[in-house]
């Protein structure tokens, strides 16, 4: 097993902050979420072609559904990702667009600086969830007047989100909110830019990587997302995240050291 991170991870509805010291690379992998990468110092380096350039940022806002590898070696870095369909989101793609956005080095080192001091200081949970959320509506709240997500989407995904563990079929959503299953599918694309079945994929392996990272074990974990088994959940996360759900280690950042040896 390559390990790739050790650090510590937090989920809440809708997003994620992943906080480590960086011990490896990924594979080339695509996730629906907008991701905000903010290096603690230094630089992180993106490639978008397997065998194209890797560029350097001193802050990064990667949009959704874009392939792409990462790498940070020896360097904490705070990657932040969360629902492109939220008002952060569609806020942010306002402000820019598609691609691999630079950050400049004064805008990253604001962002970062409070979750660097949070997560040094050994905040809770919370603290850290908060700080994240607070780092989303700084970058992106300088953009007013977002059109909301349409209600029978949002109606939609609350029903996703409560009834992972089980099938969930597109004719059962199209029916929660009243539409035939093929207006249903494409006002889904339409306000999300992702398909239905790709949505929940991708909450379902949110799901099992909170329980997974919780302490559960990654075979109940996949269970609890209704994924076959614990290969099936391995095989999206290498897909979606470009590593292993073991690729990652909780761990307070004093065992930085002796965890990364």
């Amino acid at each position: 097993m390559q390990l790739a991170g050790i650090g510590r991870v937090v989920f809440w509805e809708g997003g994620s902050l992943w906080l480590a010291l960086i011990t490896g690379g990924n594979e080339q992998h695509v996730h629906h979420a907008i991701q905000i990468s903010l290096p603690f110092d230094g630089l992180v380096r993106f490639q978008t072609e397997p065998d194209g350039e890797w560029v350097s940022y001193a802050g990064a806002v990667i949009a959704p559904d874009l392939p792409h590898a990462f790498q940070a070696p020896g360097r904490v870095v705070a990657n932040i990702l969360f629902e492109p369909e939220s008002a952060a989101g569609r806020s942010l793609l306002k402000r820019f667009g598609a691609g691999i956005s630079a950050l400049s080095a004064d805008e990253a080192g604001a962002l970062c600086a409070p979750l660097a001091a949070a997560y040094f200081g050994d905040a809770s949970d919370e603290q850290l969830k908060v700080l994240a959320r607070q780092a989303i509506a700084e970058i992106s709240g300088a953009i007013p007047q977002v059109v909301p997500t349409d209600h029978r989407v949002l109606k939609a995904i609350a029903h996703i989100r409560g009834h992972l563990d089980e099938p969930i079929a597109l004719g059962t959503l199209a029916r929660q909110v009243g539409l035939s299953p093929g207006r249903f599918r494409h006002l889904f694309v339409s306000q999300t830019g992702v398909s239905c079945k790709s949505f929940v994929l991708w909450e379902r392996l949110n799901r099992a990587l909170q329980l997974g990272f919780g302490g559960t074990s990654w075979t109940e974990a996949a269970h609890a997302a209704n994924f076959a088994d614990s290969a099936h959940l391995t095989r999206t996360c290498r897909r979606m995240f470009g590593m292993a759900p073991t690729g990652g280690r909780i761990a307070r950042p004093e065992e930085h050291q002796r965890l990364s040896v």
